[in-house]
């Protein structure tokens, strides 16, 4: 027993060394690579500003007409020059430009800001650690000013958002115009209402997105007093000498409050890349699509460790020697209040779980908590009987059989949910466990599961990302060759038709950069929520909640409420530092390319048509643009290369740290293993195949 106890306290340091803040912001900065890519929203720069002036060099170079001829009822919200087709152009030119000048300026003011983040981490981090009255003093004006920062970096990236919005709408409005002064062709009018008819689906989607977050912005706000109140809960009865289980529900506890802000940002980056033809289909369509509500999934999802946990306790009522031991009168009472703990347990988890929508793992984690009930009123009956040698069999097989679908299902909710397999332990609850010298229960099962888990969870992602590479590489190359096309006609050639043509690109191509920040939006937006959660209620108003409730020795109340401030806080961070790693890197591009074509853009827009230089000045902006887009091409490829490298070193970092202090498995058990996170993953392709490619 002391060997391994010491092994297991050799293999929780190892989990430790692999599971710090700084590795945890670096897991989950790689497994949301493929659905927050930095360059999506640098990708369609160059192509939009080419576009622009083009558009300027049309203006510049036919005949003018006039788009009033069938205004719309009231007035244009949009074109102020609806006389003039080519001053519309020249209008829709300008406004983006501006808007991509906004773009620059508020993006590196939010790498500033977002830079800013770790240093008030530290901040509360070490006033977590003093004393209740101090914490509680000075906490909320720390809290804050993290949520001060979040809330300036939302209106930066609205601001944008509302620039980019106003160009879009003023290319719709402009092309709807040209319709009813061009209706005789039925061709061209067909296409343009189609173009139109994408736009507005995309904006649907938008606004679906938004609302979407908002919902899970409100489950956000009530998540730290309802995890409080499962807390208190689990403690209530926790039996005599079960600490390192008390200790695994706390853990699950904590991590759970991770997985909300995750799949907000998961979920919302996924509906925006729905493709908006896609999205054009019967209710009953839709209803099949989407039978999964993400919010419930994301609430059961979260359950997945507070399952392990009631697994982990029905295996510690197995002595070593793989029996069920009742046969004394103080064993069969010990037992008995075990029993009744998990079984209260999971009925609290079993009712929860039922009052979330549909989902597709709903009836899955219905069903564990069934089993685990099933099981201990098994127990019960055996003690009960006297048939205990013919029982156990049956029992100690219920319990293998549990803990595998367990496995499962912890895999597949950390794979929906794109949570790391290692989380940095709180601060109280690691000191708790350094000190006292207490394990979580099954901890070396547990490490050769995560270590799969984090194998598979890598390859999954380095797929995901594939898909996601080539799926973007395909549109920019769509668009690239319709401006090639655009660029061969000459001046006298270029009529209403070719603008009409550049003006439906140029609202798709507006249009994705739009979508970005409406993207950086939400991450803000969810930030903001996070810090405001904890803020919801004051930490004395908590733990004087709890007088009375059980604790764990070396970790009292006051501790599980910092550490769950702490895990939001956290959380906060980790999308700050998501955003600053876009920011720092978009700033930084920008510069380097972007900005010298806007610059020229701006140019050619104040230049006279008759100046001999007006020609010149567009060939040196379509130039640019080329080399622009070649340069963030290869930086992307550059980009992409390192996160293969990054990707597969923390794996063998991870297989290294833990495979040095694990003791061995036979091939059967690292087999089953394999198959149980596997089985775990592979539900998920489907999905992913049908998102992505």
């Amino acid at each position: 027993m002391a060997a391994q106890g010491r092994s297991s306290a050799v293999v929780a340091k190892a989990m430790m060394n692999i599971s710090n803040a700084d590795d945890v912001r670096k897991d989950t900065e790689m497994m949301m690579k493929p659905y927050a890519n930095w360059e999506e929203y640098l990708m369609p720069g160059p192509i939009s500003i080419a576009i622009l002036g083009e558009l300027a060099y049309i203006a510049a170079g036919q005949g003018d007409f006039s788009i009033n001829k069938t205004p719309p009822v009231g007035r244009f919200k949009y074109i102020r020059h609806p006389d003039s087709f080519l001053a519309s152009l020249t209008q829709v030119s300008n406004a983006g430009w501006h808007a991509f000048n906004i773009a620059h300026k508020n993006m590196d003011q939010i790498r500033l800001l977002s830079m800013s983040v770790p240093s008030h981490m530290k901040t509360i981090v070490q006033t977590l650690f003093q004393d209740l009255e101090v914490v509680d003093a000075l906490l909320p004006g720390q809290l804050n000013n993290m949520k001060s920062i979040a809330d300036d970096c939302t209106e930066l990236a609205k601001t944008v958002e509302r620039k980019f919005t106003d160009v879009i709408c003023l290319i719709q409005e402009l092309v709807q115009a040209c319709l009813s002064s061009k209706t005789q062709y039925k061709e061209e009018l067909k296409e343009t209402k189609g173009a139109l008819e994408a736009a507005k689906l995309k904006e649907k989607v938008a606004v679906d997105a938004k609302n979407m977050a908002e919902e899970h912005y409100k489950e956000m706000k009530n998540q730290v007093d309802e995890t409080f109140a499962d807390y208190k809960k689990a403690m209530q009865n926790l039996p005599t000498g079960w600490n390192a289980v008390g200790m695994t529900v706390v853990e699950g506890l904590l991590n759970a409050v991770t997985i909300i802000p995750r799949v907000i940002t998961y979920c919302v980056s996924s509906f925006m890349k729905q493709n908006p033809e896609k999205s054009n289909c019967t209710e009953a369509d839709a209803d099949n699509k989407m039978e999964d509500d993400p919010i419930s999934l994301s609430n059961i999802c979260s359950k997945s460790e507070q399952l392990t946990a009631l697994a982990t306790a029905l295996e510690e009522l197995i002595d070593n020697e793989g029996n069920i031991n009742t046969n004394t009168p103080s064993n069969e009472k010990d037992q008995k209040e075990k029993q009744f703990w998990i079984t209260e347990r999971a009925e609290q988890l079993q009712k929860k779980i039922k009052e979330e929508k549909h989902c597709s793992v709903k009836e899955e984690a219905l069903g564990i908590c069934r089993t685990v009930i099933t099981v201990c009123q098994a127990l019960d009956a055996a003690a009960q009987s006297g048939k205990k040698d013919s029982d156990q069999k049956s029992l100690l097989k219920n319990i293998k059989n549990l803990w595998d679908k367990v496995h499962v299902f912890d895999t597949k909710s950390k794979s929906h949910t794109k949570a790391p397999p290692f989380q940095p332990r709180p601060p109280h609850m690691d000191k708790c466990l350094q000190n006292s010298g207490m394990e979580m229960a099954s901890g070396i099962k547990t490490a050769y599961l995560k270590m799969e888990q984090c194998r598979e969870i890598a390859k999954t992602t380095q797929e995901a990302y594939e898909r996601s590479f080539e799926n973007f590489k395909k549109q920019n190359m769509e668009l690239t060759e319709i401006l090639i096309t655009m660029r061969k006609c000459e001046t006298k050639e270029i009529d209403f038709e070719a603008a009409r043509k550049m003006l439906i690109q140029g609202l798709e191509v507006l249009g994705r950069v739009k979508e970005q920040w409406e993207k950086m939006v939400h991450f803000f937006q969810m930030m903001s929520n996070l810090i405001e959660s904890c803020l919801s209620r004051r930490i004395m108003e908590f733990v004087k909640s709890a007088e009375g409730v059980q604790e764990i020795p070396n970790y009292s109340c006051k501790s599980f409420v910092t550490d769950l401030i702490y895990k939001q806080a956290f959380n906060a961070s980790n999308v700050a530092h998501l955003v600053h790693m876009i920011s720092e890197t978009y700033s930084e591009v920008s510069s380097k390319y972007l900005m010298d074509c806007v610059s020229s853009l701006g140019r050619l827009i104040s230049m006279d048509p008759s100046n001999p230089n007006f020609k010149a000045e567009r060939e040196k902006l379509a130039n640019g643009c080329d080399e622009a887009q070649k340069a963030i091409e290869d930086l992307v490829v550059k980009k992409k290369n390192e996160f293969q490298c990054n990707l597969h070193g923390r794996v063998e970092k991870i297989s290294h740290e833990l495979n040095s202090v694990l003791p061995p498995v036979t091939e059967e058990e690292q087999k089953a293993i394999r198959d149980t996170v596997q089985r775990g993953m592979r539900e998920l392709a489907p999905e992913e195949e049908d998102q992505f490619a």
